[in-house]
């Protein structure tokens, strides 16, 4: 079997559940998360998957993300990002595409942006706020607070 080149299958990692890492995870293939990862994971050309056993301490880029078990830092999907109705988010959230199925949580923002916009970095330590309209990119943030304070 040759390495590289024309093989479509993409390459898979998986952290199991008896699995505690620390630090920065990065690389060219996709990633399964079932143990507990703190740190980084910059893995923006692939897909994160974070299982139902798993719990991410993380701030996360990735093309896609899909979180079944705990998620608390920030993430940015260049595609998508799936919260399952046994996923938890604590973070703010930008991707070009959400799914958040019944009975998901989520506490952060939720910025929607067009999938060929320029990614913007990760800031760690920014205040989460409740957000449940889908508001352009471009939306000042006084005019979300207002809509919020309504409620």
């Amino acid at each position: 079997m040759a390495l590289g080149g024309n093989d479509s299958r993409s390459e898979n990692s998986h952290l199991g559940k008896t699995i505690h890492f620390n630090g920065t995870i990065t690389g060219s293939e996709d990633v399964s998360i079932d143990g507990e990862v703190e740190g980084t994971i910059e893995l923006g050309a692939h897909v994160v998957t974070v299982g139902p056993h798993g719990n991410v301490a993380a701030n996360v880029q990735a093309r896609e993300l899909i979180v079944h078990g705990k998620l608390k830092g920030n993430a940015q999907a260049r595609d998508r990002i799936e919260v399952s109705r046994t996923g938890s988010v604590r973070g703010d959230l930008a991707m070009a595409r959400i799914s958040i199925e019944d009975g998901a949580f989520i506490q952060g923002r939720i910025d929607i942006r067009a999938a060929n916009a320029p990614a913007l970095p990760v800031v760690v330590g920014a205040a989460a706020s409740v957000s449940s309209g889908l508001a352009p990119a471009t939306a000042a943030p006084p005019q979300q607070s207002s809509f919020l304070d309504q409620k």
